[in-house]
């Protein structure tokens, strides 16, 4: 493990939030949150050392890398969304996405008529883009980019959060980005109504995996201080976040009172699909949480931050 200082301001003086343990894949020990004083940066401290990373992305169970499961691409809605809002506010070129998993973002905007380039660190899920999406992926981060090429669009899509530094990031991705270029972000919203009511049991804490936390106010001010201007800032989330966080409360509760599942239960590869009966409990669950996560959404306090920003 390796203790940091606030990404942001580079301070070291940090209150302890949050103790918690990995309740997705069964990672051992105990993780620390932590706020930085100065600028209320959130962020994990201390955290895995680099040597340790590939211990904390299970290869058969990490849900971005699962689709390389299959033999084809499965329909998912999301990358063809987001793929189709881009296109319509910025227009086509050349596009990075950052973390690319197993290609599916880059596969819709190919079809929006981009051209397409991803970074990705897992094997697997660089082999399923490249063989079978055809795609240009390439292995390592966003620091494996060369400055002699240049993009018109970068996206971190659920990234940004899992980097050892979400400043220097963002800081190459400047300098990749051809003039008045764009980037795009997703993350968890550490300000939602989601992780005021589920506390250190909020999904999206996902430890010790995600090195940090984003309010709308510190992620505003990283993308200032790396030389971005905002073009479009939403706090939103799907009604299946906050269905899921209900129903991994009332497992961990009610189901296993209060005991956590084991690490070889979290990363059972060959895990069946739902039985009748809690298919019709995750479907009870969505309809019931869907005013709830409207009223939610309205109020811009959603789990999911999405930013649209151009260089300045």
């Amino acid at each position: 493990m390796e203790r940091v200082v606030c990404d942001l301001c580079g301070s070291a003086d940090a209150q302890l939030v949050y103790r918690v343990r990995d309740t997705n894949y069964g990672t051992p020990g105990e993780f620390n949150i932590v706020q930085c004083n100065a600028c209320q940066l959130v962020y994990l401290n201390p955290r895995p050392a680099p040597a340790r990373y590939a211990e904390i992305y299970p290869q058969a169970t990490y849900d971005p890398f699962e689709t390389e499961r299959g033999n084809a691409a499965p329909a998912n809605a999301t990358p063809r969304e987001r793929a189709h809002t881009l296109t319509r506010l910025i227009g086509t070129g050349r596009v990075l996405d950052v973390g690319c998993g197993t290609g599916l973002f880059l596969q819709a905007m190919r079809a929006e008529g981009w051209t397409c380039v991803g970074v990705e660190p897992s094997p697997r899920a660089r082999e399923f883009a490249r063989a079978r999406l055809q795609l240009d992926v390439r292995p390592g981060t966003i620091f494996d980019i060369g400055a002699a090429e240049s993009f018109d669009l970068i996206t971190f899509w659920d990234v940004l959060e899992h980097t050892p530094s979400p400043r220097a990031a963002l800081g190459h991705a400047h300098k990749l980005l051809m003039p008045r270029g764009f980037i795009a972000i997703s993350l968890p919203n550490w300000d939602s109504i989601e992780r005021r009511i589920f506390g250190a049991e909020w999904i999206a804490l996902d430890a010790p995996r995600h090195f940090y936390h984003f309010a709308p106010d510190t992620l505003r001010r990283l993308l200032s201080v790396r030389g971005f201007e905002v073009q479009s800032f939403h706090a939103r989330a799907p009604v299946m976040g906050l269905a899921s966080n209900v129903l991994r409360w009332g497992g961990h509760w009610i189901l296993r009172r209060g005991k956590p599942k084991s690490a070889a239960a979290l990363n059972d590869s060959t895990r069946r699909a739902p039985s009748p009966a809690r298919r019709w409990v995750i479907r009870l669950t969505y309809l019931g949480m869907t005013p709830l996560n409207a009223l939610i959404n309205a109020l811009e306090r959603g789990a999911d931050l999405l930013v649209i920003a151009r260089k300045s």
